[in-house]
């Protein structure tokens, strides 16, 4: 997309219009999770699956995953963190109409901290990790921050790197389009990862034709991680869309 039609793309007027035509088109929450209907599919059960007491989202952007969190499951609180204050402002105005969705502005870390300190999490929570493009990633601090709390808790990561899975692309660490850095996989998080917790870990093997309904595009690698929740990890590999389309990885990250 060009510099100018992501200007126009942004405005208020045009914004408001593309949303509702697309809502219209194909349901609220289209955008989720990069349109990956496997994706998509696989955060919606666990919603299903596990009673959480909040789902978090760290890098809101346009707002569509909380939003279809939001559509899907009216009763939990949902909170999404966003830095930016003009993309803060735009997807805000769009989730005000659900009642249990809280947008925040400011760094996710600091969020994350005081929404955990203040108990608004809950026993359970459910966090999506998605802030990985300013220079500064706040990724290893929100993990520092979830594991000090200690407790049961699901962590998808985005935009991370899968192992034996080429096809998923990933971050690294520097903001933007880096062409070096870090990567955002298994090793970047665990100094993040601290004991007593326990985690386990599963990664996606899926192509592109079973993500979208094209039969192509650009997928984006991701984590599950389940801290402290071992029986329900093994409880869930049973079901039928991660027995299909995920899989166990080898060793407890931490």
């Amino acid at each position: 997309m060009s510099d100018r039609v992501l200007q126009l793309r942004n405005t208020r007027l045009v914004d408001t219009l593309y949303r509702r035509t697309r809502d219209l088109l194909y349901g609220r929450g289209w955008g989720a999770f990069h349109r990956d209907r496997i994706y998509r599919s696989l955060v919606l059960d666990l919603l299903d699956t596990f009673a959480f007491t909040s789902f978090v989202e760290t890098g809101t952007y346009r707002g569509y995953s909380s939003e279809l969190v939001a559509v899907r499951h009216p009763r939990l609180p949902v909170f999404t963190v966003e830095v930016v204050e003009s993309t803060y402002r735009r997807s805000a105005r769009a989730l005000k109409r659900y009642r249990n969705v809280t947008a925040l502005l400011g760094t996710s870390n600091e969020a994350v901290r005081r929404l955990i300190a203040e108990g608004k999490v809950g026993e359970m929570p459910l966090y999506y990790l998605d802030a990985h493009w300013q220079s500064y990633w706040p990724l290893r601090d929100e993990l520092r921050a979830i594991s000090a709390a200690g407790g049961k808790a699901v962590i998808v990561i985005d935009d991370f790197e899968v192992p034996g899975e080429p096809q998923f692309g990933f971050d690294l660490d520097g903001g933007g389009d880096p062409t070096h850095g870090e990567k955002c996989n298994l090793d970047y998080i665990r100094p993040a990862l601290s004991s007593p917790n326990v985690y386990r870990a599963i990664f996606p093997r899926y192509a592109a034709a079973d993500a979208f309904a094209s039969g192509g595009g650009p997928l984006r690698g991701h984590v599950v991680l389940f801290q402290n929740m071992s029986e329900e990890f093994e409880r869930y590999l049973d079901r039928p869309l991660p027995r299909s389309y995920y899989f166990r990885h080898a060793a407890v990250v931490a």
